[in-house]
This record gives C-alpha cells, structure tokens and sequence, in this order.
C-alpha cells in the first residue's frame, strides 16, 4: 500500500512538473474592446514597474474615455511607487487635434506628475504598442491608446507572462530613440 502511495504521488509530480516544463507559457487572446479591462486590471495590479511603447495615446474631454482611465490608472501605478517608463511617438503634424498634435498631451501630463517619458526621435516611427508590466506580463498587438482602438476598432494584442522575453523588450524599450 505505501509504494502505491509513493508511486501515485510521484507520477502526480511528475505529470505537474512535466505540464509546467512544457506548457509554461501562459498567454490571453485580446481582441477589440477586451483590451481596456485587460490592461486596467494588469496596470491596476502592478507592484514593481510599467513599461509603455505607445503609437498613440490620446486624451479626451470625457474622463471616463478609455484611454483617460488608463492614463489615469498608469498615475495611480507611479503614486503607489510602481516605477514607469513610457516611450511615445514623436508627435506628427498629420495627427493634429484641437489642443495640439497627438501625445504631446500625455507627454506633458505624465512628466508633470514625474514620471519617466520621452519621445522617439522625429524622423523614426515608433509603431510598436507594447505594455510591460513587473517584467513579466507583455500585452503586445494592434491596440493604440485611442477612442477608436479601444472601443470601436477590430484590433487583436495578446498578453503574455514570460520573463525572459519581457527582458527583452525592456532592453527594446532602452535603445528606442
């Protein structure tokens, strides 16, 4: 009776540890609006750091617009002492809005409130949109932080937990000038 005890309990070991070595990606398929709670909620629980790569990144007259909310989320994250870097892209002419070209606003807003944010340099396009959050979970894909891309647009990101690529985008995020 005991060896059977043993022998269940190892193959039950065997068989988890087995399943981890060789299905330890874990990922989540994005698609269209299902992006604003998934980043909220990756944002919202965030304990160490928050890196952005952002095409656009727009904000609204109406607070509750999505991309406000996760501004405004990516600002609680640096209140309660998660470190954030956020890499824009350098604010074009044919983006023009009422108050100015796009991500000049949150580029401004962010560094008022201390945090870490630059633009590329104007002659390159930065269309990456990646969000990286305690360099581990990688939300990557189409999504831009916009009224459309958030709400109406078809878009698909996918969200990741893996250290070692997040280690790799964070160098990513490093270079990008």
């Amino acid at each position: 009776m005991r060896r059977w005890i043993v022998l269940v309990l190892l193959l039950i070991i065997g068989t988890t540890f087995s399943g981890c070595a060789t299905t330890g990606l874990q990922s989540e398929l994005i698609l269209n609006d299902e992006y604003f709670q998934v980043a909220h909620r990756e944002i919202q629980n965030a304990k160490e750091s928050i890196y952005l790569i952002a095409y656009l990144f727009i904000l609204y007259d109406y607070q509750d617009a999505y991309s406000n909310r996760l501004f405004e989320d990516i600002i609680e994250a640096h209140k309660r002492g998660v470190d954030v870097h956020v890499v824009l892209e350098y604010p074009k002419p044919e983006y023009m809005e009422e108050e100015g070209p796009a991500n000049q606003k949150v580029y401004e807003k962010l560094k008022a409130a201390g945090i870490d944010v630059r633009f590329d340099k104007p002659e390159r396009i930065t269309h990456s949109k990646v969000l990286i959050i305690d360099e581990e979970t990688i939300i990557a894909g189409s999504h831009n932080y916009s009224f459309n891309g958030l709400k109406y647009n078809n878009e698909t990101s996918l969200l990741l937990k893996d250290r070692e690529k997040a280690e790799r985008l964070i160098k990513y995020f490093r270079q990008i000038q």
